[in-house]
């Protein structure tokens, strides 16, 4: 499967073998809201931390989910839950296309900019 849009995105997540241990997430995306956050050049925390992928935010009644979309090797695509938004690692004004700027673009941009001035210790 290809991922080209945020429906493909979501259902993708719905899909995988994640959904399949957390059945909770897969209702989630069914009953909740979903927001697409965009690309990251940088996913943090899961195997081979180098690679690209998307991040999408998913709330159900009473939990939320950080899930990643990357780019595997062999398998095309996997998922990961992550335990914070490596903002810093955004990238989503780099391109044109919806599915990577995400949802609320400008809104992204600025939480970047803040975790890049706090990480250089600049005042806001």
């Amino acid at each position: 499967m290809r991922i080209r849009t945020r429906n493909n995105l979501i259902k993708f997540i719905e899909d995988s073998r994640l959904c399949d241990l957390y059945p909770r997430i897969r209702r989630a995306i069914v009953e909740g809201t979903n927001e697409n956050l965009g690309s990251f050049h940088v996913i943090p925390c899961t195997p081979a931390n180098t690679t690209s992928g998307l991040v999408v935010i998913i709330k159900g009644k009473r939990n939320e989910w950080i899930i990643t979309v990357k780019p595997e090797r062999f398998e095309g695509y996997k998922c990961y839950i992550l335990r914070e938004i490596p903002w810093k690692f955004w990238d989503g004004d780099t391109s044109e296309n919806p599915l990577y700027r995400g949802d609320h673009p400008k809104e992204y941009k600025l939480l970047r900019d803040k975790e890049l001035r706090k990480c250089l210790n600049l005042k806001e």
